[in-house]
């Protein structure tokens, strides 16, 4: 997926794609394709298009797979304030295939929300007469902080998709941006690497972005247009990490340490109904283990459904012993967890998850103070071995704060 915030950080990237540029435009004068000289503020846009395609471009060649970059061409996409994006950028596209400099595959379409595809590109050998290319030199690009860090998402359609929202600033939208605008320049400043990656080492994370250690640019999302429900994290390369790859994660040098908290969204629920905090494991229903990662799934479930359940959550009824039903593995869970029970099905998990990323907000920050480079995982932090202790007693200490109760279940594990 094209990434609109990277650009070149060494000085001969930069020269080459202002070369690269002067090339295009002098191509197109020649042409004739563009009978109207550039406004000088256009023209600093399209240089601004050329450096971030050609980011783009250096870290597709540097996966070494057959991966295509998908750009968009849409005006609902194009025209949406990103600097970027424009007229200046389709012009970059439309010169750099002119000149045979990248392939353009197939066209993208927009049918529906749920029926669409995006447009695709790739290298062709001569780009590399004007990029570096063979190796590629995917370290000296770089993500700037994207300009929109607080996003207010409206509820999810029929199709699943959930569109940002405009929203006119006011104190609170400056707080939440503040914060995390804090969190990533210390990120930035952070010796963060992954090992593994050489110069053609790179691999394509579930968000269809590189894995990078250079994407450390975080933003807030809200849903269901109100600031009261989710408040997440997104857009760091570690959260596009399979779990599996996470042990590739270095910070200081040191092998890295993930410290979560157990059972969080119960917990909170317990928190909301002011009841004491149970001790062991909340989703061991059975009491050997037996089904735990079904009553985990379907706990959540019910605390996010706004209405009693009638199907199976997703990859659920798997997970419980043969004979067990919706209707009574719901019981059972009422019966373990009385003191919640009527909050099931009320709605509540966006404000739980509201209340969490507060409350990991609040941890990023101590941490922070404390010189600790933590990188936030929704319900935890990875940071290194040396720190697993300050992070342990840090979100301990928060989840105290936030319930009133001595009881904080805080894990720690050591990857492989």
């Amino acid at each position: 997926m094209f990434d609109s915030q990277l650009r070149a950080k060494g000085a001969e990237l930069q020269a080459a794609v202002r070369r690269l540029a002067d090339t295009l435009l002098a191509h197109e004068a020649a042409s004739g394709s563009r009978t109207r000289a550039r406004k000088e503020a256009d023209t600093a846009k399209f240089y601004v298009a050329v450096e971030a395609l050609a980011c783009n471009l250096i870290l597709l060649k540097a996966t070494g797979s057959n991966s295509k970059l998908a750009v968009p061409r849409s005006h609902a996409v194009i025209w949406q304030g990103n600097t970027v994006l424009g007229q200046h950028f389709l012009a970059a596209i439309d010169l750099l295939s002119a000149m045979g400099l990248i392939a353009e595959g197939r066209r993208g379409y927009r049918i529906s929300d749920r029926s669409k595809m995006p447009s695709l590109v790739e290298t062709r050998e001569r780009l590399a007469d004007h990029l570096p290319l063979t190796p590629p030199d995917w370290r000296a690009v770089h993500q700037i902080d994207d300009p929109v860090l607080v996003i207010l998402r409206e509820g999810k359609d029929a199709d699943g998709n959930a569109g940002a929202i405009a929203y006119r600033e006011s104190a609170q939208s400056k707080k939440f941006a503040n914060q995390v605008r804090r969190i990533n320049k210390f990120l930035r400043e952070a010796n963060i690497q992954v090992t593994g990656q050489d110069a053609s080492g790179l691999v394509v994370g579930k968000d269809g972005q590189v894995i990078a250690p250079y994407r450390r640019s975080l933003k807030r999302i809200f849903n269901n247009g109100t600031w009261q429900h989710g408040g997440r994290l997104a857009g760091g390369f570690w959260l596009s990490m399979q779990r599996a790859e996470r042990h590739r994660i270095r910070i200081d040098g040191q092998r890295m340490a993930e410290v979560d908290y157990r059972q969080l969204f119960p917990r909170l629920a317990y928190v909301r109904a002011d009841a004491p905090q149970p001790e062991g494991d909340l989703y061991d229903v059975f009491g050997n283990g037996t089904g735990r990662d079904g009553c985990k799934k379907l706990m959540n479930a019910l605390l996010f459904a706004k209405a009693p359940l009638r199907n199976w959550p997703e990859d659920t009824h798997r997970h419980f012993p043969d004979g067990i039903n919706l209707r009574t593995a719901v019981e059972m869970l009422a019966a373990k967890h009385a003191p919640i029970a009527h909050l099931f099905g009320k709605g509540l998990g966006f404000q739980l998850m509201r209340i969490e990323s507060d409350m990991l907000i609040e941890v990023l920050t101590e941490l922070s103070a404390a010189g600790v480079t933590a990188l936030p995982l929704h319900d935890a932090v990875l940071v290194a071995e040396p720190h697993a202790g300050v992070a342990q007693e840090t979100m301990g200490a928060v989840f105290q704060r936030w319930s009133r109760s001595p009881c904080a279940i805080v894990s720690v594990k050591f990857p492989q």
